[in-house]
């Protein structure tokens, strides 16, 4: 049976955040995220650099987790230290999200700038099952809708636990609950 391909998706760290600095909180929760997806068997899919993308995939290697980073440019090892696989896309821009959010069975996002929102748009498109653990700011608090427009393509599952997200995350991915 394969394992299940959680994406994480949200804030990048403080190097794309000068004015601003994100929550550590945020990013303990990310780490969290990352151990308990590990301890259930799921492989982590994200961005593979800084911020939530390091924090998870640091949790996830914690545990022995695999994970895979979606680096944007022209170069392998770009990713941060916590990546096994990276998968390097050359369209900076587009063609990224939607390799990412493809890849994956079930999304989790949490706090996130423009490019979370990006994947977030793309995940709606997609019909994947999309998490949002709300709490931490950014584009993942602002959404307050059950449905991103009136298509009411996929539902937003909301919560304000870490825990919970994973839980849902790896249900929804083994079938368990219908996310519609």
């Amino acid at each position: 049976m394969k394992k299940p391909q959680i994406a994480v998706i949200g804030s990048a760290g403080p190097e794309e955040y000068p004015h601003k600095k994100p929550l550590d909180a945020m990013f303990s929760a990310a780490r969290q995220i990352g151990e308990q997806l590990a301890q259930q068997q799921c492989i982590v899919v994200c961005g593979g650099k800084g911020g939530i993308m390091e924090a998870v995939s640091a949790g996830a290697k914690a545990y022995g987790g695999t994970t895979v980073g979606e680096i944007a440019g022209d170069d392998r090892f770009a990713g941060n230290d916590y990546i096994d696989v990276e998968v390097v896309t050359t369209d900076v821009g587009f063609r990224g999200p939607s390799l990412l959010i493809g890849m994956s069975d079930v999304i989790i996002s949490l706090g996130g700038g423009a490019g979370t929102l990006q994947e977030l748009a793309v995940a709606y498109r997609m019909k994947k099952p999309i998490i949002l653990l709300k709490g931490y700011g950014g584009w993942t608090d602002r959404i307050t809708t059950k449905y991103l427009d009136e298509r009411k393509l996929v539902p937003f599952i909301i919560t304000h636990r870490p825990e919970k997200a994973v839980q849902l995350a790896v249900n929804v991915a083994q079938g368990l609950i219908d996310a519609t």
